[in-house]
């Protein structure tokens, strides 16, 4: 071997050495950053694991289980399809809390009454988040969950205040004076 081919052949250990180096500094910090957020990178056969949910992130509270006392009122709308649950959260008689599913069947009963089937969990979410009363889209109270799974974290908001608001561009009519 000559001097060079050891020259070049030194170079060639070198720089896999540094290669070796950043890849297991990689690793080390990847493992440091998995255990920190507390989820073990190795699940242990037998030994539960502590999950963290999406759903800690959401600032809608969890629907209420059907007959539930804080349910206000609930209501089909065949206009829209769908399904409506209103509630008083806070118990102080005043509905703050909505939700919305899309339907999947819907009859009468024998005595006129709907009868209605509906998807497992909401297509759209309110929450009176400033206490006045209503639903305002346009100040971030209204969600929409197009996956449909239920309050995971993934629900966006909603705004159709625009849809509200008269157009500009289109003169408005009026009647004509006699």
């Amino acid at each position: 071997m000559t001097k060079e081919d050891s020259a070049c052949h030194e170079d060639t250990v070198h720089v896999m050495t540094n290669k070796r180096t950043w890849t297991g500094v990689l690793f080390v910090m990847l493992w440091a950053l998995v255990e920190t957020a507390g989820m073990p990178a190795v699940p242990v056969y037998g030994q539960e694991e502590e999950k963290t949910h999406l759903r800690d992130f959401s600032p809608l509270p969890e629907e209420p289980e059907e007959f539930d006392d804080r349910e206000v009122k609930a209501y089909y709308d065949w206009r829209n399809d769908l399904f409506f649950r209103e509630f008083d959260m806070n118990g102080d008689g005043v509905v703050n809390y909505m939700t919305a599913r899309r339907t999947y069947k819907v009859w009468l009963d024998e005595f006129g009454t709907p009868v209605v089937v509906t998807v497992g969990a909401p297509l759209f979410y309110w929450l009176d988040r400033n206490g006045n009363g209503e639903f305002e889209t346009g100040k971030g109270e209204m969600w929409s969950d197009p996956d449909e799974d239920g309050i995971t974290g993934n629900e966006r908001t909603y705004d159709t205040s625009h849809l509200e608001e008269q157009p500009s561009r289109i003169p408005q009519w009026s009647a004509p004076v006699p």
